[in-house]
């Protein structure tokens, strides 16, 4: 179907009031050559002006390089095993992927930006990274010691009020990267909303590594996994911790 056929179907007036809801789709079509023949609040059918628009960027050559190599690299993930020949079978890690993708891109230069709790963490990954033939720069969350007064924590919101806590520094690791000349850098254990003011002023494009969930081991699907069971407080208003008391705000 060409883009004409794309055009019309998003000018059916029943399409341009609903907004796109992926997460509740009946049968997926868009990775398959029906992709046109979703429901009617499908964004291949409602948003295809913004889908041409955004698809144009790819002419660049330097976006079109990174997008060819994250599929490339998407495609070296997955093997057939005897047992299951029909069936892709995943066969590498996520940081195999991350090195095979910086090698791919000609990277040589890698930040990491991690949180002060992946201290351990970060001692395993910039060892195998440097084994990978890449120059590492890592910077902790705390660098620069500045106190959470700075920013208005007050004493009784700190993790251990009456104690000395140094802010998390999220803009000041990827200010240090971008000064470092990064190609690439690689997000791990940042906190919530720590890890979007990092993404937003980094120069270079980064990727996760790792997310950080305190309770569950930094897997934070587990909670969706046994949302029915053990964290059914997440589907109870009010059953999230500090939810009632921020409502009341």
């Amino acid at each position: 179907m060409g883009r004409e056929d794309r055009n019309e179907m998003s000018d059916e007036s029943g399409d341009r009031e609903q907004s796109p809801d992926c997460a509740r789709c009946p049968a997926p079509v868009c990775y398959s050559p029906a992709f046109m023949k979703g429901p009617p609040n499908c964004p291949t059918r409602t948003k295809a002006s913004v889908i041409e628009k955004a698809t144009a960027r790819y002419s660049d050559p330097k976006v079109a390089k990174f997008a060819r190599v994250a599929s490339v690299v998407e495609g070296t993930a997955y093997t057939r095993v005897p047992w299951a020949p029909s069936t892709p079978s995943p066969a590498t890690t996520r940081l195999e992927e991350i090195i095979g993708f910086a090698k791919r891109m000609g990277y040589q230069k890698l930040g990491v930006a991690y949180c002060v709790g992946f201290k351990e963490e970060a001692e395993m990954l910039v060892p195998l990274l440097e084994r990978g033939g890449f120059e590492v720069v890592s910077v902790c969350c705390k660098a620069g010691g500045i106190p959470k007064e700075e920013i208005g924590v007050k004493d009784e919101e700190k993790i251990i009020p009456g104690t000395y806590e140094s802010m998390c520094n999220p803009i000041s690791q990827a200010e240090i990267l971008n000064e470092e000349g990064c190609d690439f850098n690689i997000a791990m254990g940042l906190c919530v909303g720590h890890d979007s003011l990092f993404l937003k002023h980094t120069n270079a494009p980064t990727t996760v590594f790792a997310v950080k969930d305190r309770l569950l081991g930094h897997n934070p699907l587990a909670a969706l996994y046994q949302s029915r069971q053990y964290y059914r407080r997440l589907r109870t208003r009010g059953g999230i911790p500090g939810e009632a008391k921020q409502a009341e705000a």
